[in-house]
């Protein structure tokens, strides 16, 4: 069961990730690859092995009856009318994220997504995170009581270590900084983990790095979850030192879940992930402090070895296999509406209910 996969978009910071992973999978005997950037083709095609055909324009591509899945890794503001285009042509659709600058953007897509029936999911590949996977399961097996608090972290190079030029600081084009560009993870694991939607939001937001950007480089968020608990993400482009690049990028990444009787947190240490958790909770009382060191092996696929599986498990199922709906398009969804709330937010001075 091969499958061709059309790749639209070679010059995202994303793309030579993609190409790595989509060279790995089984399941993908070629990519077809689309950009009109000719020097960004022939480099695409030199690093991935299955590359087969190249075009120039989108409609070339989504006129083939032979590529039923598309990967999107595009500037923001395309991206829902490429994924709009792809969907009416029948083509199965993974998404880079955040999908679009605003939920009013997404909202009009995921109607086309459904009257055409094609599957779509957006790589927020840390759901498929064995320590994200553990971390879910002991929420859900009641190691915490009921859930009071979250804190988030996610902090990282400096823009100046990013290249400030790039699109991904041009608000008109990316619609956010750092929360629509990493944090947006974290929001999604917010969710992921405690099973509850963010309801009321309050931000502050700022351009503090003296880089000559228009979006946001640190951010401080509040939300309210729909079972009462609080939750706080802080993120920011404040390491000062480290490689230059994407996906060279240092991290500074916390998670921590806190509830009547226990308290989960991940943290990193090197290479390695670690889920540590001290409960009270009748199951745990033998044992109340517990802690799981997960050494992944290494791999090129982009998100790695969490990352190759997610993008294996939904081709397989695009094309009439079994596999678990990790990301949905309504996920992609949640996500915007909650950073449509902070940036409101920020810009009002006020606490704002998350519009759905």
């Amino acid at each position: 069961m091969g499958v061709l996969v059309g790749m639209i978009g070679l010059t995202h910071p994303h793309s030579p990730g993609y190409l790595r992973t989509l060279d790995a999978l089984d399941v993908v005997d070629g990519v077809v690859l689309c950009d009109p950037v000719a020097a960004a083709r022939e480099q695409a095609a030199q690093q991935c092995r299955k590359a087969e055909q190249r075009h120039v324009d989108l409609e070339s591509l989504l006129a083939r009856s032979d590529v039923p899945i598309v990967l999107v890794a595009l500037p923001t503001d395309r991206v829902p009318d490429v994924v709009t285009r792809a969907a009416r042509a029948g083509k199965h659709v993974i998404c880079e994220k955040p999908c679009a600058r605003s939920a009013d953007e997404l909202r009009p897509v995921l109607a086309v997504l459904e009257e055409h029936r094609v599957q779509f999911t957006t790589c927020y590949l840390w759901r498929n995170n064995p320590a994200i996977q553990k971390m879910r399961e002991l929420v859900r097996a009641g190691a915490l009581g009921r859930l009071t608090s979250v804190e988030l972290r996610m902090v990282t190079t400096q823009v100046r270590l990013r290249d400030p030029s790039h699109w991904l600081f041009k608000r008109d084009v990316a619609g956010g900084g750092i929360l629509s560009w990493l944090g947006c993870h974290w929001l999604d694991l917010l969710r992921y983990l405690t099973g509850q939607e963010a309801v009321s939001v309050s931000a502050m937001v700022d351009t503090l790095s003296g880089e000559a950007i228009d979006v946001e480089d640190v951010a401080s968020v509040n939300l309210r979850l729909s079972d009462g608990a609080l939750a706080s993400l802080y993120a920011g482009y404040l390491l000062p030192s480290g490689r230059p690049g994407y996906e060279a990028a240092s991290y500074d990444q916390s998670i921590i879940l806190r509830g009547t009787q226990g308290t989960l947190r991940f943290d990193k240490d090197g290479d390695d992930q670690i889920v540590t958790l001290e409960s009270s909770a009748v199951g745990w009382q033998t044992a109340p402090r517990q802690a799981y060191r997960l050494s992944l092996p290494a791999h090129p696929a982009y998100g790695g070895v969490h990352g190759l599986a997610f993008l294996d498990d939904f081709i397989r199922r695009a094309l009439g296999g079994e596999g678990q709906d990790l990301v949905s398009a309504d996920d992609a969804l949640r996500v915007l509406e909650i950073l449509d709330a902070a940036y409101l937010s920020a810009r009002s001075g006020r606490t704002v209910d998350v519009r759905r």
